[in-house]
């Protein structure tokens, strides 16, 4: 099945030239609910690359629009990740793979042994888009026999490619270290586009009519689960100062897990005070974030990527966008962020009453916060916004395709 919806160009922005190569793109997932890779192919679209965006369809629409000029081609298969499943994928994005394409992308270690094929045989240049590496060095890393045959591969390929592409530069040390790449990395921060317009009121009008109003609104957007120091924020609640403000979050995670956390709020007595909504799709969560009043980025080092999160985070470069002043975990990369751009405070992600001082610090000095807000939109339209993190892969894709 292929989708193509349109988008349209801003009034005044001439059409680009129109390239005679597509990019073919790989994914063993379904873009719908990564950002990077949606604005990517906006951004490839608008600088006249037609795409053809080969990945998994697991069943979920979140009415993404991609523009006509990008073709997905979502391939359906067994649920699961079983190693039928993936031979089937990659024998079918070899079959379905064009020879006219002018460069292959590899997004994520499973998608990068395609791309490594379909680039050796076509001879055509490899870019790998890493998004969430899997470090086996990692004693906290959960490493199945799968993984570790696909994380072969990667050791093998990564370090052929002619571009790679990593979104957190610290997350790129390990990279270049464990991978051996040869080039190093291009990094691309994971932000919303520049002309993303937030919305303000679509937040409290969906809590008001579940019959919730807050004065003010901490806010934790994306997928609910461990790591995230959700639960600890929860236990923080006592020790906020004030008992109108409220604490929400949205996304997908498992029923289990939020039937945990509102066991947690009910114990504590602030059930109240505790939301969770139901995810939206990426091209509508804009408009939710902008209603609140503090973003919540707490990490717990769990693993490689929550680790070197700072511009890997979605939801970070979303708060930004959006205006929102930052709650990050006092981890270097993150507090040089909010230090140097003056975007928000820190806090210890495992401990309830270092979040609380944090949170009374934030709201209730209000001019400090609306400078923070400031700060936040100023640093992603002069330096995090998608338009600007991804050029230099524009321009390195139209280098490659032109040689060919």
């Amino acid at each position: 099945m292929t989708d193509s919806i349109a988008v349209d160009l801003p009034s005044g922005v001439p059409r680009p030239m129109r390239w005679r190569r597509p990019i073919q793109i790989i994914f063993y997932n379904n873009p719908d609910g990564y950002p990077p890779i949606i604005n990517g192919v906006r951004l490839l679209a608008r600088a006249g690359f037609e795409v053809d965006l080969y990945c998994r369809d697991n069943g979920e629409d979140w009415n993404v629009e991609y523009p006509t000029s990008v073709r997905v081609h979502r391939l359906r298969g067994a649920a699961g990740n079983s190693w039928r499943e993936y031979a089937s994928f990659v024998g079918r994005v070899l079959r379905l793979a064009s020879p006219r394409a002018g460069v292959f992308i590899g997004h994520d270690m499973h998608s990068l042994f395609p791309a490594r094929l379909l680039a050796t045989l076509y001879r055509r240049p490899l870019v790998y888009h890493c998004h969430d590496y899997c470090d086996l060095n990692d004693a906290r890393a959960i490493v199945t026999k799968g993984v570790q045959i696909v994380h072969n591969f990667e050791q093998r390929f990564a370090r052929t490619a002619n571009l790679v592409i990593v979104p957190d530069a610290d997350r790129a040390k390990v990279m270049c270290r464990e991978l051996r790449l040869r080039k190093k990395p291009l990094i691309v921060a994971n932000a919303p586009l520049k002309d993303v317009t937030p919305g303000t009121m679509r937040l409290r009008e969906l809590l008001a009519s579940q019959g919730h109003t807050f004065e003010k609104i901490i806010f934790r957007q994306g997928r609910i689960g461990d790591g995230h120091a959700i639960e600890a924020t929860i236990r923080s609640l006592p020790l906020w100062d004030k008992t109108t403000w409220g604490f929400v979050v949205m996304g997908p995670g498992e029923a289990s897990y939020a039937q945990h956390l509102a066991g947690v709020a009910q114990t504590l007595g602030v059930q109240d005070r505790f939301v969770q909504l139901a995810p939206v799709g990426y091209d509508e969560v804009m408009q939710f974030t902008a209603g609140a009043d503090v973003g919540h980025a707490l990490y717990q080092p769990i693993h490689v990527n929550n680790v070197h999160i700072s511009t890997a985070s979605n939801k970070i470069m979303e708060y930004l966008c959006a205006s929102l002043p930052l709650l990050v975990s006092q981890r270097p990369a993150l507090q040089k962020l909010v230090d140097k751009h003056e975007c928000g405070v820190s806090a210890d992600e495992t401990n309830p009453e270092s979040i609380a001082a944090a949170v009374n610090q934030l709201l209730g000095d209000p001019h400090k916060s609306q400078h923070m807000g400031n700060a936040a939109r100023t640093a992603f339209e002069t330096i995090f916004c998608y338009d600007r993190q991804f050029a230099p892969v524009i321009e390195a894709m139209q280098k490659m395709v032109i040689r060919r």
